[in-house]
């Protein structure tokens, strides 16, 4: 059975695709220009493409009777397909690296982005424009928070094995250099090596960054070697 839909339908989907992917431009620029996995035209396809299954499921599979059998119309089948789906998706944006995972926000921001092109779809573009608008609030916004008043919260601790070589006469000083900078020391060892040169062997939880331990020793001129390495269980 076919359905003979008017220029004034075909119009309605069209402005509603069309939102979609204006507002999915608004955050797939900002993950672009943050450098993230999932840019500009991922956030516009992801969108656009749950805005035109809503549009499927809506309008693309209406109750009729053929034959004596009914068909139902149910669009949120669909629905929880898309959601399903951008699950998926997500998941292929999110990295990890050593002990750190990456790309989270970006797969939510996918799903958002998903959402809103479902609303774009129903035709509840009040949603849609809101939860635009509070999206980028959240990318925008509240990082810069996270940067300005968070940030020494929100570096996370790591364990870090340090190896360094000094002479005798430079014990005391990494000695010192290192009570300054660590409070919380899990191993430390002192042994002479063959060469007279004394090997210092330490583990350390702390919030500096490898580059950051690496410059504490190494601007003094007290070590003749320093190894740092991040320690994974």
């Amino acid at each position: 059975m076919e359905f003979n839909y008017d220029l004034d339908f075909y119009a309605m989907t069209s402005v509603r695709i069309a939102i979609s992917i204006i507002l999915a431009s608004l955050l797939g620029t900002e993950r672009e220009l943050t450098g993230k996995v999932a840019g500009l035209r991922t956030h516009i396809l992801v969108c656009a493409g749950a805005c035109v299954f809503t549009l499927l499921s809506i309008y693309g599979f209406r109750m009729h009777v053929i034959e004596g059998y009914s068909g139902v119309n149910d669009p949120a089948r669909i629905g929880a397909q898309i959601i399903t789906g951008i699950g998926f998706i997500g998941a292929g944006t999110i990295l990890r690296t050593g002990a750190n995972i990456l790309g989270i926000t970006t797969a939510a921001t996918l799903w958002m982005a998903a959402a809103i092109g479902m609303a774009c779809g129903c035709g509840m573009f009040s949603v849609a424009f809101f939860a635009t608008l509070m999206t980028l609030f959240v990318l925008i916004i509240i990082r810069q928070f996270e940067r300005r008043f968070l940030s020494d919260y929100l570096k996370k601790y790591r364990t870090v094995k340090i190896s360094i070589q000094c002479t005798i006469e430079n014990l005391e000083c990494i000695q010192n250099l290192i009570a300054d900078n660590f409070k919380n020391i899990s191993k430390l060892e002192n042994k002479l090596g063959s060469d007279n040169n004394y090997v210092i062997k330490l583990m350390v939880t702390t919030r500096k960054n490898l580059i950051t331990i690496n410059k504490i020793f190494k601007e003094t001129n007290c070590i003749q070697k320093i190894d740092v390495q991040e320690f994974y269980e």
